[in-house]
């Protein structure tokens, strides 16, 4: 189960170097989201981080588009089929005991 994390967290990671080091080192990345240049690395490599720091990064690099696409589309569909759901009538039980 955690090997599917571990490649999300690796792919998201070389997408950020390689988004990154087209304009900026490390350290400039840090700096502009507020962050260390040990949590900009260890996101690189994959490593796990705070949500925050990671979103942080994925939003200042213009890379998190898609990822709200897919979320907003997500939510839509069920919250459509949360509308969907009926309830079920209850049958009046008879009197005679």
């Amino acid at each position: 189960m955690h090997n599917k994390t571990d490649e999300l967290l690796k792919s998201l990671g070389e997408l950020v170097q390689q988004t990154r080091s087209l304009t900026m080192d490390q350290e400039e990345l840090g700096k502009r989201v507020g962050l260390s240049r040990s949590t900009i690395s260890a996101i690189e490599r994959g490593k796990g981080v705070n949500s925050k720091a990671l979103l942080d990064v994925l939003v200042f690099l213009g890379l998190s588009g898609e990822l709200l696409a897919v979320i907003e589309k997500r939510q839509s569909l069920e919250g459509e089929q949360r509308f969907r759901k009926v309830r079920k009538t209850h049958e009046e039980l008879s009197n005679d005991f």
